[in-house]
């Protein structure tokens, strides 16, 4: 796969396509904003998280310094100028994105809305419509300022050594900017979490219990037992006092319920008051339901904030930590409650594993299995203990690989195609109170979402044969994803094209969907730093060396009882070099047993070749 050099291939490609001579005539180049879709604050942040992101998670990517850029980055890059342009341009284009994506009042705003889509194509969207945040808004800013303000802090020494006080003034405002809008994007997702309460007898609760109970027992059973494997989640949610959700009816021992994140502020979220800047709080729209889509966008960079480089660096403000610690409880008690329906039962069969999973709205989709498994994962990694759960996780994600049609090919009339486009459906509930249609929001990142979390599983587990058979369909699945990468034209080597994957769709694309090729980025920096962790241990073979070098110690000391360290200067050296080698066996028997159960066997197998030239040497032969 090579994913450092796919990183470095993408970053050739968007700066080929992006940095160019604007078409209304212009002499000077300049980035364009937008591919696919129209430029809008969504897909400008993924467009602008492609350059950015690997940079900060990849030391070897990293541009900030020009002295300490390497070669093949600078060669990626050389578009946009050299060591010392590069990130001065960089800079500007975070600036640029802060200062476009505002409204007539100069506040941040989070709306995606080219990516929506009329539900009744003989209507028009109102223009509020397109305006209104997006929880993938607030979530996608969270990245995109991390990886800013980690750029601009590496990159401000050099501004301080070049003696350029507009530079210094440009980077300290781009910086304000940054954290002005990371302020109102935690505040966002925690205005758009929701708590969503039904009961069993009605048609979500019906849904839900359909799901759950794999066993066949009676409803009444299953709601009881539901209640009583939720009761710490309750608890938990009591607990949530700030922003969106809380118990919101959950108390009654009769309650189902669903918690994850609605797909804007919901209607009626109370304002969060003690910030310092109330400005990008504006009216909820949204149902106050969670998305299954949403929810795995908001836990996935919510997580970043907690990453240990923006801890050991001390990015955010006392307010933003503040705030932040709202944000970590939703993530506890999101990941615990979809974990817990996910294995319901604890059973021989997980409601997960009988896939397709199945909504609470009715609808089905291989894709909705594969969100549940990126809520799921951490949960079943590090808090149950054990490969067993992570194990069971990863056949369901071998079974979508197969589903989706990526490592099977599709029939005619596949509707398993459909999820790579136009991609699975989520309705907008509340949106066509905006004075417009009632719209969607498409999702078609199936493939490089399955990746990701194959690698993520991958990670987590510490079972050799299960971690190899996920690698070994990871690889498969980027196979898939290579074919659909765009051949030519002015998006040459960036993606989506499912066409030459999928010959029955009719659309073929001259633009890049930066939705679909930031989900890529974001699995190549995942492959690259899985490459550099710690290889899988083998328990068994790990017993097996650590047994090995006790036999290769005790003949390495007969030989030395026998004198033949203090024998001629030849074979005491070679004595020498074989205690060195069972030494530096037993150094890494516990981080690689394998390398050092083959560095036992060549000791023996030395120690074998002395033993017999001292016999030899004996008896004169």
């Amino acid at each position: 796969m090579q994913p450092r050099q796919q990183l470095l291939d993408i970053w050739k490609a968007e700066v080929a396509y992006s940095w160019r001579v604007p078409e209304d005539g212009g002499r000077h180049k300049a980035w364009h904003w937008g591919g696919r879709n129209d430029s809008d604050a969504v897909g400008d942040a993924q467009q602008l998280l492609c350059l950015l992101y690997p940079a900060q998670e990849l030391a070897e990517l990293n541009y900030a310094d020009p002295d300490a850029t390497s070669d093949a980055v600078l060669d990626a890059l050389a578009g946009l100028g050299d060591a010392v342009e590069i990130p001065i341009r960089v800079m500007r284009l975070v600036k640029n994105y802060m200062e476009k994506h505002v409204d007539d009042a100069g506040v941040p705003v989070y709306s995606g809305g080219s990516n929506m889509h009329r539900v009744d194509r003989s209507q028009k969207a109102s223009a509020e419509q397109r305006a209104v945040d997006v929880t993938e808004g607030f979530a996608l800013a969270i990245p995109l300022c991390l990886t800013a303000l980690t750029f601009l802090a590496d990159f401000s020494p050099t501004v301080v050594r070049m003696d350029r006080e507009d530079l210094v003034k440009e980077l300290e405002d781009v910086e304000r900017a940054v954290h002005r809008r990371l302020l109102g994007a935690i505040t966002g997702l925690l205005r758009s979490f929701a708590v969503s309460t039904f009961d069993a007898d009605d048609d979500f609760g019906r849904q839900l219990i359909a799901l759950i109970n794999v066993d066949g027992q009676p409803d009444r059973k299953i709601v009881r037992r539901f209640r009583e494997e939720a009761e710490e989640i309750v608890a938990t949610l009591r607990t949530i006092t700030v922003g969106s959700g809380g118990t919101a009816g959950v108390e009654a021992p009769t309650k189902l319920f669903e918690i994850g994140w609605s797909w804007s502020v919901v209607e009626q979220a109370p304002d969060i008051l003690d910030v310092s800047d109330t400005s990008t709080q504006r009216p909820g729209r949204a149902e106050d339901a969670p998305y299954l889509y949403f929810t795995v966008v908001a836990l996935e960079a919510i997580q970043t904030l907690f990453s240990p480089r923006v801890m050991r660096r001390n990015l955010l403000t006392e307010e933003e930590q503040r705030l932040v610690q709202s944000l970590q409880l939703r993530v506890d008690v999101t990941r615990r409650y979809w974990a817990m329906v996910a294995s319901f039962g604890g059973g021989s069969k997980w409601p997960l594993e009988d896939v397709p999973w199945r909504t609470t709205d009715g609808l089905e989709y291989d894709y909705y299995s594969l969100l549940v498994c990126a809520v799921a994962t951490e949960t079943f990694g590090s808090q149950r203990g054990g490969d067993d759960d992570l194990i069971r996780l990863g056949e369901v994600l071998v079974e979508l690989a197969n589903r989706g049609r990526i490592t099977r090919r599709a029939l005619t009339g596949d509707r398993a195609v459909e999820m790579h486009f136009p991609g699975v459906k989520a309705e907008l509930a509340g949106i066509e109170k905006l004075d417009g249609p009632a719209m969607v929001w498409n999702m078609v990142d199936f493939a490089p979402l399955l990746l990701k979390r194959l690698y993520h599983a991958a990670g987590l587990l510490v079972t050799i044969g299960a971690r190899a058979e996920l690698l070994d369909v990871a690889d498969q699945v980027w196979d898939h994803l290579a074919r659909r990468r765009i051949r030519e034209g002015r998006a040459a080597r960036l993606w989506d094209q499912p066409q030459q994957v999928y010959r029955e769709i009719p659309d073929w694309f001259e633009d890049p969907s930066w939705h679909f090729t930031i989900r890529v980025v974001e699995s190549m920096v995942l492959a690259a730093q899985f490459a550099t962790s710690e290889p899988a241990r083998s328990r068994g073979l790990e017993d097996l060396a650590h047994e090995l070098l006790v036999e290769a110690e005790h003949i390495y000391d007969q030989e030395l009882l026998r004198g033949s360290g203090n024998a001629g200067p030849a074979l005491a050296q070679e004595i020498r070099s074989v205690g060195l080698t069972i030494r530096h066996a037993k150094d890494v028997v516990d981080e690689r047993p394998g390398t050092a159960f083959a560095l036992g066997v060549r000791a023996l197998i030395d120690l074998d070749r002395l033993i017999a030239a001292g016999r030899d040497a004996e008896t004169g032969v």
